[in-house]
């Protein structure tokens, strides 16, 4: 048996602890403002680079490198990003400026302050072990935007064929804290700003509370303004219980001119909104723990296969893992892997599965209580297929993590929709079947083991584990080959054995295939070019718009 290379992948270089008290002003109109004052002492296990720390106070004393890896794009040099409020020496002058914002009184916008706090303690976003990493996509986004390495930016915005606004929507709404407590649901004058803007055409809002110019909203309708939304189910407000189109069109306003990233659009809304859909760019969820893309958890899962001793490997790998394994070198020892809560639209789904899995599927006794793996990073790594139902809405984050682990995705979701693939825009060629299976969702809604036997309750349906073992070695290495495109692909980092822990935290630019898919994207919307497509579009008769998800 072939040993998986993963094993032999050198650990990250440890990292000294390390004591910073640092602050930060900014000088605007003579007066100074005290942004915010540091101090904290962080571990060996979350402690921050002195050269990320100089990156993340001082970006623009960072030499930059004309040798960037965006500099074949069309928009090199080309995306103006909006100063973030007081900074002088990244633009905040002049005519930049509204009246309001030339007052040295100006209120500070508060998400700053939130994620300057949660990126200083680790916590929220920049806690790698918490739920809210899976909402990074504004600060990914951000980090290609400002990231002095990655030359889009240009501080001319009449040279400019793109804007970025760098608004922090899912920071201002976690607080910068880890979980969910003290959510903040209340519609902030920012978030109310930019709907004025799309909604009315009405600029004071962000001439106010922004405190910059309307000047290049005015120009194009804002078209080439770039807004980004790292939550299914919430955007410029925060509403609840709605599902369906509602997010897409209300607070996300994806049927306005502005060209919204989010990480999320369902199959009925890209139906029913073709151009639309395409004039915005739906990207993967992130996961920005360096551990998946440094090897540490390959290492990690293989190694609480091998302590068990060979004996119990040979049984596992004769008795447990798929026949189809046992052709391929490098085999996988556990069939599926499945880890799901009972919640969402799809409850009725997740729990028949749950039933059939924790129940009947030896993948679930093996993982749990032989080789005792709670961990579901390592679970995907030892498994060749990983289902992935629909919850609260079609996506999840387990998808692309599925990717990255190597296991095959099995989406029972309909509508759900693959980034980056024809089923987001009919003009891209790639198609997901390459690298996924799709499995319609109805046919596996009610338990189809019976819990205490475990044979089919209906000799027609047997149930996913048979289908599973019926799949043959050329289809499974088909689509291996199509997974380690795939990872790649949606992948925001690189794949490096020397990648730091905490990525995201340390201030490393995003180079993966997500990223550069990206800019790519952003390229092909540069000036607002998809906008009048959509415009027409929504002038066009349709069915009342879909209020729930399907299954």
């Amino acid at each position: 048996m072939k040993h998986p290379r993963s094993l032999f992948l050198r650990k990250a270089p440890s990292q000294q602890r390390k004591r910073f008290s640092g602050w930060a002003f900014y000088i605007s109109f003579g007066g100074i403002l005290c942004v915010a004052t540091l101090l904290f002492t962080v571990g060996q296990e979350d402690s921050l680079s002195e050269a990320s720390l100089s990156v993340f106070f001082n970006p623009s004393h960072t030499k930059t490198s004309d040798d960037c890896p965006f500099r074949d794009s069309p928009i090199y040099k080309k995306v103006y990003v909006y100063p973030n409020h007081g900074d002088v020496a990244q633009g905040w002058s002049g005519e930049m400026l509204s009246e309001y914002g030339k007052d040295p009184q100006h209120l500070r916008w508060p998400f700053l302050d939130l994620d300057v706090q949660a990126r200083a303690a680790g916590t929220g976003h920049y806690n790698i072990l918490s739920q809210n990493v899976q909402y990074n996509t504004e600060l990914l986004v951000r980090e290609i935007m400002i990231h002095p390495n990655s030359c889009l930016r240009t501080y001319d915005p009449e040279q400019a064929t793109l804007f970025y606004v760098p608004y922090l929507p899912s920071i201002e709404h976690h607080r910068g804290l880890d979980g969910f407590r003290d959510i903040d649901y209340s519609t902030s004058p920012y978030g109310q700003a930019i709907m004025d803007i799309v909604d009315k055409q009405d600029y004071t809002g962000w001439e106010k509370h922004f405190g910059l110019t309307s000047k290049y909203w005015k120009r194009r309708e804002g078209a080439d303004h770039i807004l980004v939304f790292s939550e299914p189910m919430h955007g410029l407000y925060h509403p609840r219980s709605k599902r369906g189109n509602f997010h897409f069109i209300h607070s996300q306003k994806q049927l306005t001119p502005p060209i919204v990233i989010s990480v999320e659009l369902s199959k009925t809304f890209v139906d029913m909104y073709p151009k639309c859909a395409a004039k915005n760019i739906l990207m993967p969820y992130p996961n920005t723990d360096g551990n998946w893309f440094n090897g540490k958890l390959e290492a990690e899962a293989w190694q609480s296969l091998y302590a068990q001793g060979n004996t119990t490997v040979n049984e596992i790998m004769s008795s447990v893992a798929l026949p189809a394994e046992q052709t391929f070198t490098a085999p996988r020892p556990i069939p599926q892997f499945y880890s799901a809560g009972n919640h969402g639209t799809c409850t009725k789904l997740r729990k028949a599965m749950k039933q059939d899995y924790e129940k009947c599927a030896r993948s679930f006794t093996t993982l749990s209580q032989t080789l005792q793996v709670k961990n579901y990073a390592l679970g995907m790594r030892l498994s060749t297929f990983c289902p992935c139902p629909g919850g609260d809405s079609p996506s999840a984050k387990r998808h692309y993590d599925a990717l990255i682990a190597q296991c095959i995705p099995i989406i029972l979701s309909y509508d759900f929709v693959w980034p980056f693939t024809n089923e987001f825009d009919s003009s891209i060629t790639l198609d997901a079947s390459v690298f996924a299976l799709r499995l319609p969702a109805e046919e596996y809604d009610t338990p189809l083991l019976d819990p205490n036997t475990c044979q089919p309750m209906n000799e027609s349906r047997r149930g996913l584990q048979h289908n599973l073992e019926s799949i043959s070695p050329a289809e499974i290495e088909r689509l291996r080959q199509g997974v380690e495109m795939a990872r790649k692909l949606y992948a925001w980092y690189k794949y490096d054995d020397t990648l730091v822990e905490n990525p995201l935290r340390e201030g490393v630019l995003p180079t993966g295939g997500a990223a550069h898919q990206l800019v790519k994207m952003l390229a092909e919307r540069a000036n607002g070019v998809r906008w009048p497509a959509c415009r027409e579009e929504l002038k066009l008769p349709r069915e009342p718009d879909a209020t729930k998800f399907k299954c």
